[in-house]
């Protein structure tokens, strides 16, 4: 199987006039997008990028993103999305992490002082003028299936993010099923999502090998009458995850995709949905399920149009092909069909494991012993059982992580970051969502003795720690936390269950 700079840059010769992206005003065609990357891609070679190299990219979700994404693949090495939006101290934590080789971003990103990554500044004339005189020609030397491809951050309970490394194998292998799946892809895709969402290799990937448009756009509430090109050409492919229905929904129509919505990242309920699918009939649902450590997705249902559909949860749906997914009791043996048990991922699609944690990695990525010799599978922590029709189902989790927008939320890296601070003795944080369409994490504080605690201190300190979807909406203080009859803290006394 050919790997993603290959398959790109086969598109870009066969329709290199073709548009391949759409940003505002700024329309690049599939030849212009492909130069741009392979003259990024040769500075970043210059600057010792090649392969199992990590190239930071510290950019917003643009063309130049998408340019440098892209650059990293063809230069061998693999690429870390981080978010600008997010504090710099956390920026600062994940490059000390990954100890990244490079990091490129714009002049105007407030980034953190970090001396040991050297910094491109893409907007800087003087790079500009420098990758001018780069070769336009796509590179000779090619990654290896076994080669890193990207780093991406999730949320760890300890207090520090997980690096989880995907290799190209793993990528190709997903992007390959997607395009046989998305055929709407093909025309005009929407990318909404920050890239340092795992989500988003979805929409970046697919349409350049299907030949396809990525206009990049936002759903934000703030921001949704639609570009003159995607009211002359609507979408037609679009993913994100439950809580996004709501913008969709309040949005134009020319952002709703006319032929498939791929949902992912959290629960879909047929409530949920019911609306948007009125709105749309002709368009079909896709509910997706896989953590990233399993590239992107690797289970799927799909809703066709028009098929009957009831309020309560959507299935997670049937692996993709080659993915195995066993249901397994705490000492590792299969259940019986509809009971629950830990959702175990094997197969082609699975990451090499986290950065630099070695015993992390060992003890989530374990032996499969129904897989061939050597072979792994990642323990999911979710919940499933699998039903008599062969449909797998999402329980729950087995520990106290949250998806909220997408995003994996440990919720003890939150609690972590609140016990930090002097005058709190403990904090709980839960995810509150008792109300259909309004989910948000709520924390519960025990002051120090004689301390007092400021709410509103402490939602700034956290908003400057933290991503904005990690902060807390709410903050309660209370003299103590309620606690079950073994001594733990009883989570559904704080919820009110």
């Amino acid at each position: 199987m050919k790997l993603i700079p290959e398959r790109f840059e086969t598109q870009a010769r066969r329709d290199p006039h073709s548009t391949a992206v759409v940003d505002g005003d700024t329309v690049l065609s599939y030849g212009e997008l492909n130069t741009r990357a392979n003259r990024l891609a040769a500075l970043l070679r210059d600057h010792g990028a090649g392969t199992e190299r990590i190239v930071a990219l510290a950019l917003p979700r643009s063309w130049s993103m998408l340019v440098a994404v892209l650059a990293a693949l063809k230069s061998g090495a693999a690429y870390m999305p981080l978010d600008p939006d997010h504090p710099p101290e956390r920026v600062a934590r994940l490059l000390r992490d990954t100890r990244a080789d490079l990091l490129v971003g714009l002049t105007g990103t407030a980034l953190p002082d970090e001396p040991a990554t050297r910094y491109i500044a893409l907007d800087d004339p003087d790079i500009t003028e420098l990758l001018e005189s780069k070769p336009d020609f796509d590179p000779v030397q090619r990654p290896d299936p076994r080669h890193l491809a990207y780093v991406i951050h999730t949320s760890g309970s300890t207090g520090e993010p997980k690096g989880v490394m995907v290799e190209h194998g793993a990528l190709a292998t997903y992007v390959h099923r997607a395009e046989r799946t998305y055929r709407g892809a093909g025309e005009v895709a929407v990318w909404h999502t920050s890239s340092a969402f795992d989500g988003t290799v979805t929409t970046l990937f697919t349409p350049l090998l299907l030949g396809g448009c990525i206009h990049i756009a936002s759903l934000s509430a703030r921001q949704r009458t639609p570009s003159s090109h995607l009211r002359r050409t609507p979408c037609t492919f679009l993913k994100g995850t439950p809580s996004h229905l709501p913008l969709l929904n309040a949005a134009a129509p020319e952002f709703s995709p006319t032929q498939e919505l791929v949902l992912g990242g959290e629960t879909l309920t047929g409530a949920a949905l019911a609306r948007w699918r009125e709105r749309h009939p002709d368009a079909a649902v896709h509910n997706v399920y896989g953590p990233t450590e399993a590239t992107v997705n690797c289970t799927e249902h799909r809703i066709a149009p028009g098929e009957p559909l009831g309020p309560g949860p959507v299935p997670l749906g049937t692996p993709h092909s080659g993915v195995r997914v066993h249901v397994l009791d705490e000492h590792l043996r299969p259940v019986p069909l509809g009971t629950p048990g830990e959702l175990h991922i094997a197969g082609p699609q699975l990451a090499r494991g986290y950065f630099r944690r070695p015993a992390l990695t060992a003890a989530r990525f374990v032996p499969d012993p129904w897989g061939p010799p050597g072979s792994r599978m990642y323990r999911t922590g979710d919940i499933g059982r699998q039903r008599p029709d062969g449909l797998l189902e999402f329980v729950g989790r087995a520990d106290h992580q949250v998806k909220l927008w997408g995003y994996r939320v440990e919720l003890g890296e939150v609690e972590a970051a609140l016990v930090a601070r002097p005058e709190v003795h403990r904090a709980v944080v839960l995810l509150r969502d008792e109300i259909p369409g309004d989910r948000y994490l709520s924390a519960y504080v025990v002051p120090e003795p004689g301390a007092a605690v400021d709410p509103g201190e402490l939602h700034g300190f956290l908003a400057g720690t933290l991503p904005a979807y990690m902060v807390p909406a709410e903050y309660l203080v209370r003299e103590q936390l309620p606690l079950t009859p073994n001594g733990k803290v009883d989570r559904k006394a704080l919820l009110g269950q």
